[in-house]
């Protein structure tokens, strides 16, 4: 029985009428985007150049939007067999989302883009379109049976690690020697021979499992409980002492003073009335404004006990998710009983059937031909090719023939192969015809664009994948279209849980499948048979059979050879569990903090005088979702990144931004830092080789290094010779190249000093080039208002701009090292009695050595980068177009002025 929707679930109801309305939208959105590509197709051009990032900012802010409301439909969504198409839509989007990406960033130069604009128009903030790494990632990267592997692999590690540790028994006392010269007066006392050390037995439960110190850690509210005890007992005790003190002081020394009038009383405790009664007009007031701050989401609420807005969404997410796991129980039980009727009752028709339509197909080849035809490859999927229509018909073999038959006719072989050869040489001439062509013609645009008014425009690129997303729509809406305007309340199977006549369309599409493998090995040899027949009958009326040309045979890709979890690997495994390595982070994408640059995108557009502002410190979040977390094969749709360099100075937050994408993956972290790896590995090749098997065994998987530039150092230095980071240089490379697109790995490495490596083999092994900003005035007040405000004893209005314009241009793991050694338990407790100060972190600052980072020193990074990406030519064009439109336009300025003055004079 198929399951119903339950009378007090309204939340399917809803979700799919949210779903609805999401359709609706993107159904817009993929509309004007191909009506933008028709009109770009007909001539369109657009000569303003604020235009075309406006244009295409929008769509990629809609798409951004889409993918984060899809992903919300997904896992709002009860039903199981909707769900395969919605990923199907995700992928498509997210395949047009990157594409948009790419175009901006070589249409504003800049590989942090903005579209402001385009927010501008649509009404939304710059973090309404951030992509959100959605709920189920961390939840379904992993099986279950991996991740218990992976905690056996760490216990046994931390087992081995006591037994290496536990202290040695203390050798046997020497046994007495007896004198020579006195053998027979001595009594010969039996030799004890004591029994041997007892074996060392390597069980888990007797090491891992003994009971912790409960002194090895001490809560950090348990210290804050412990100093507030502390103080309130102090100050208790000082009100005793002091009352005392001043009680005794009265009775011996004190002067009898005349008793104040009524009067005067009456007076002064009218004044402390009214004062009184003003200062807590004040306090309300205060307390009102700080209530409507925090309703508006202005200041955070240093007393919220209730959950965030996140965190209630991730239980209904998760709530959901149970729920579809209760629903996929009675699935798989319901196709388990409906497989095995229809095996029963359908089966043998099936392979009837497509026996009859095979043969049928053979006379057609036999009648209409002459001659069988080939039988289609294995790897083609066999005469399901034919049934998609992918082989050649009767009609397209016979106008094949006919047209080899006259290019070879009255023709030598010889001359055939000349004339291949001179097809093949004109063929050549062509490409490169065409590329000179389009050499000239960029050349000529790039003319034309030094002059803004003969600037023909900018022609929006041809779009490769929005075809892919017609086509995804559109199989959707022939699947679902006719389900969705059911209504609701009466078609509950529609919405909840599944379908069954669709459960037994993916039985009988299973089945047919299967008995088409089946029947086509048994047709292969009934046409063997036959074309033996077809033989023989030439054979007896004395004709030649003539010799037909076979099909070309398909390639055959290899599949990658899966990894066996068996003893052999996981003993393998061993040593670089053992040297601490492996790691699993928790922190987040959004525990990054950083403001946005909101002036950029003016600045990039401007004509002619387009700068490129430094990117601000949470720019660099959007670029760590799309290039690490998505780009790591864990999206299909998203383009794969096997490695990831973070460039940047030193002590800026690059190791913390790698640990927030393992993080955000639940990924497997493999620390490969010559500090930790080759520096105390015996056989570093080797062990290389099993980190990146351990990284496709445990995917995903985050394999990182710190200071990349050491393994491609021009020459070591004395003091880092014993690291021996150049010895896996080659190897290195080599592994993160074999590293395939289906795998979910990644390769993140930091470089702190670039230009003491050698820059071209470094930047060839790295797919794209991150380059992490430095600290600006905006992220630092950000990140200290956020700590401020989570403190009930920091007042609310605590001025954070002086600290956050002291410390800009100090890397942030400088900052937070700072912040955690300031703001102690102890200094907390005291924030009440002695306010806070600017200075407090920059004696800290000051005390490590640590000199901010101006923008001239940070400049050499952006160099570097511009130089390894393609971003240099860009930039070195876009100036050189700027510089010449800059002269037009003061030559146009000065036309105008001078003809302006001709007018007045006359």
């Amino acid at each position: 029985m198929p399951l119903t929707l339950p009378d007090h679930m309204n939340g399917p109801i809803e979700a799919h009428q949210n779903w609805l309305r999401i359709l609706e939208q993107a159904q817009n959105t993929v509309e004007e985007d191909l009506d933008l590509q028709r009109a770009t197709a007909k001539g369109m051009k657009l000569r303003e150049r604020a235009l075309p990032p406006e244009l295409l900012g929008r769509n990629y802010a809609r798409y951004c939007d889409l993918i984060n409301k899809m992903y919300d439909a997904y896992l709002s969504s009860v039903h199981l067999q909707r769900a395969p198409y919605i990923l199907d839509l995700i992928t498509v989007l997210m395949k047009r989302l990157y594409e948009l990406r790419h175009e901006l960033i070589h249409l504003i130069v800049n590989d942090y883009i903005y579209v402001d604009a385009a927010l501008t128009q649509l009404r939304v903030t710059p973090m309404d379109i951030e992509i959100v790494v959605p709920y189920h990632f961390p939840l379904e990267t992993r099986e279950d049976n991996v991740e218990q592997v992976i905690q056996k692999m760490w216990a046994d590690a931390v087992r081995r690690k006591k037994i290496r540790e536990r202290p040695k028994p203390p050798p046997p006392p020497p046994k007495p020697s007896a004198s020579p010269w006195d053998t027979d007066s001595i009594e010969r006392v039996p030799e004890v021979v004591e029994p041997p050390p007892a074996p060392v037995v390597e069980e888990v439960e007797d090491i891992v499992s003994e009971p912790p110190s409960v002194h090895t850690y001490v809560p950090e509210e348990f210290i804050q409980a412990v100093l507030i005890q502390r103080h309130e007992r102090y100050r208790q005790w000082f009100m005793l002492d002091f009352k005392e003190k001043a009680r005794q002081w009265k009775t011996f020394y004190g002067t009898k003073n005349d008793e104040t009038p009524v009067e005067l009383k009456h007076r002064a405790a009218r004044i402390i009335q009214r004062t009184y009664r003003e200062l807590m007009k004040l306090k309300r007031e205060k307390v009102r404004e700080i209530k409507r701050d925090v309703l508006l989401g202005i200041i955070p609420d240093p007393f919220r006990t209730s959950t965030s807005y996140r965190e209630a969404t991730n239980k209904v997410y998760d709530r959901r998710r149970n729920t579809r796991f209760k629903i996929k129980q009675t699935y798989l039980k319901e196709l388990e009983r409906e497989n095995t009727r229809l095996i029963v009752f359908k089966k043998g028709e099936q392979i009837d059937d497509i026996t009859d339509e095979i043969r049928e197909w053979f006379k057609e080849w036999y009648y209409g031909y002459g001659f069988f035809p080939e039988y289609p490859y294995d790897i083609e999927g066999g005469t399901i090719m034919v049934v998609r229509g992918d082989y050649p018909t009767v009609e397209e073999k016979i106008a094949d023939d006919e047209r080899m038959e006259t290019m070879m006719k009255g023709k030598t072989r010889e001359q055939l192969k000349q004339e291949q050869a001179a097809a093949k040489a004109d063929a050549k001439n062509k490409a490169a015809a065409l590329k000179e062509a389009k050499q000239k013609e960029e050349a000529t645009l790039m003319k034309a664009r030094c002059n803004p008014f003969s600037d023909p425009g900018y022609a929006i690129l041809e779009s490769e994948t929005l075809k892919q997303v017609v086509e995804a729509f559109n199989l959707y809406r022939v699947s679902w279209s006719l389900y969705d305007e059911l209504p609701s309340e009466e078609f509950g199977e529609t919405v909840y849980g599944y379908m069954k006549p669709l459960l037994i369309e993916e039985i009988m599409s299973t089945m047919h499948k299967e008995c088409r493998v089946f029947v086509d090995e048994l047709m292969r040899l009934d046409l063997k048979m036959l074309i033996q027949k077809h033989q023989l009958t030439y054979k007896r009326i004395g004709m030649k059979y003539p010799k037909l040309k076979p099909r070309k045979k398909p390639k055959i890709h290899p599949l990658p050879k899966p990894v066996v979890m068996d003893d052999k690997l996981m003993k393998g495994l061993e040593d670089i569990f053992d040297i601490g390595i492996v790691t699993k982070p928790t922190v987040k994408i959004s525990d990054v903090y950083g403001d946005l640059n909101y002036a950029a995108y003016e600045k990039n557009i401007q004509d002619p005088n387009a700068t490129f502002p430094l990117a601000s410190y949470g720019d660099v979040k959007t670029r760590l979702v799309l290039s690490c977390v998505l780009g790591c094969g864990i999206q299909p749709g998203a383009v794969k990144h096997r490695s990831v360099m973070l460039l940047g100075p030193d002590r800026n937050g690059k190791s913390f931004l790698a640990d927030t994408v393992a993080g955000e993956l639940n990924a497997v972290k493999i620390d490969i830092t010559p500090e930790r790896f080759t520096a105390v590995i015996d056989k570093p090749l080797r062990a290389l080789t099993h980190v990146f098997l351990a990284a496709k065994a445990f995917q995903p998987t985050v394999v990182f290094m710190k200071n990349v530039e050491r393994v491609f150092s021009k020459k070591v230095l004395p003091e880092e010779k014993y690291l021996q980071a150049k010895v896996i240089k080659a190897a290195l490379i080599k592994l993160v190249k074999q590293i395939a697109p289906e795998d979910k790995i990644i390769f993140i490495a930091t470089c702190t000093h670039p230009y003491t490596a050698q820059a071209k083999p470094m930047v060839r092994m790295f797919d794209e080039i991150l380059l992490v900003p430095r600290t600006d005035y905006g992220s630092l007040h950000l990140f200290f208002a956020e700590k401020f405000n989570s403190l009930r004893s920091m007042p609310l209005d605590y001025p954070t701009q002086p600290i956050a314009q002291l410390t800009q241009g100090y890397g942030f793991g400088a900052i937070i090292e700072a912040y955690h050694e300031v703001m102690t338990p102890e200094r907390i407790i005291r924030l009440n009695v002695d306010p806070l100060s600017p200075g407090e972190f920059l004696e800290v600052l000051f005390a490590k050595d640590i000199e901010p980072l101006s923008k001239e020193e940070y400049q050499p990074y952006v160099d570097f980068f511009l130089a390894s990406t393609s971003l240099k030519q860009l930039r070195e064009d876009y100036a050189r177009i700027n510089y010449f439109r800059e002269d037009a336009y003061k030559k146009m300025a000065k036309k105008n002025a001078k003809q302006k003055g001709h007018e007045e004079s006359s």
